[in-house]
C-alpha cells in the first residue's frame, strides 16, 4: 500500500507584492513632492543696475557679492511705494554654486512676486536682488517627500518581512 499524499500549493508572496508595490507608490508619490522642492529653490539674483527687477517668488532679499558692503539700500514696490527693509540679525549668504552672494538687507513684511525698483549708496559693491530665502520654503516639500517615502517604504518593508517569516515557517513544517 502506499501512502499517496496530494502535492503542496506553493503559496504565493501577496504581501511580498504588495509590500513591493507600496515602496514604489511612496517612491512615485515623493517624486511629485521633490518637483516641488526643486521649484522653491530660487535663482540666482538679478543684478540691480539701476532698473526695475521682477521678483519670481514671494519675499524681497538684496545681495551683495561684497562680503562687508557698507551701504545702504532701500527699495520701492511697483506702485512705488516704499518696502520696509531690515539688515540680517547674523551672517547670512547664499552659494549659487557661480558666486557667493552676501545678504545685505530682507523685506520685513512679505513682498509679493512683483517688480521692484533698488537703490543703493555704495558705489564700489555690486548689489543683486532676489526672492527671500527661509527655511520654511524648502523644509515643507523636503519634509513631505521624505514622509511621502518612507511610510509606504516601512509599510511595505514590514509586510515583506512578515512574508518572509511565514515562508520560512511553513517551510519548517
Amino acid at each position: 500500500m502506499t501512502n499517496w499524499q496530494a502535492p503542496v500549493r506553493q503559496s504565493r508572496p501577496v504581501l511580498t507584492f504588495v509590500g513591493v508595490g507600496l515602496v514604489v507608490v511612496g517612491l512615485v508619490i515623493s517624486a511629485f513632492f521633490l518637483q516641488d522642492l526643486l521649484r522653491a529653490l530660487p535663482s540666482s539674483p538679478t543684478r540691480v543696475d539701476g532698473r526695475p527687477v521682477t521678483l519670481d517668488g514671494a519675499g524681497l532679499t538684496i545681495f551683495s557679492t561684497t562680503k562687508n558692503a557698507t551701504g545702504s539700500c532701500t527699495a520701492t514696490d511697483a506702485q512705488g511705494s516704499p518696502i520696509a527693509l531690515e539688515k540680517p540679525s547674523r551672517h547670512e549668504q547664499w552659494d549659487a554654486g557661480d558666486a557667493l552672494y552676501y545678504v545685505v538687507a530682507h523685506s520685513v513684511a512679505e513682498v509679493p512676486a512683483q517688480t521692484v525698483t533698488v537703490a543703493c549708496t555704495d558705489t564700489e559693491a555690486a548689489y543683486f536682488v532676489g526672492r527671500r530665502h527661509t527655511a520654511d520654503v524648502f523644509l515643507k516639500p523636503a519634509l513631505s517627500a521624505l514622509v511621502a517615502f518612507f511610510v509606504p517604504a516601512a509599510i511595505g518593508a514590514g509586510l515583506i518581512a512578515v512574508d518572509q517569516v511565514r515562508r520560512r515557517r511553513r517551510a519548517r513544517s
